[in-house]
């Protein structure tokens, strides 16, 4: 018994041989790596940081302005008469009169008349 897994260790040994040498090789001409500079990587890490607070800073300023442009559309159309609490049965023509009346007003191109 013994002496079958000698030779069983024997073969394991000699084939690994080769993957550790080869191994080597390779560390040996890989290039050193040289370790980042703390200082350089805490100052990419405030930048980083500084980046994500401004673009959370500009989400939030484009979010404040789109719901003020919404609240103020919304009472333009409550001051011409749309109401979902007032008439539930009636809310489509309510709201599209009110849509009606807040439009702003097109106007008509004046132009000279063609003489055809």
């Amino acid at each position: 018994m013994w002496k079958g897994s000698r030779h069983w260790v024997a073969a394991l040994l000699i084939s690994t041989v080769p993957l550790v040498a080869e191994a080597q090789g390779e560390m040996a001409s890989a290039p050193a790596q040289s370790k980042p500079d703390t200082a350089t990587t805490s100052a990419s890490r405030a930048d980083s940081k500084a980046q994500k607070q401004a673009l959370k800073e500009q989400r939030k300023a484009e979010r404040k302005q789109a719901r003020q442009v919404r609240n103020a559309e919304l009472k333009n159309l409550e001051r011409n008469g749309y109401g979902p609490q007032a008439a539930p049965d009636q809310y489509p023509e309510n709201l599209l009169n009110a849509e009606r009346k807040s439009a702003p007003q097109k106007a008509i191109p004046v132009g000279p008349a063609s003489s055809n």
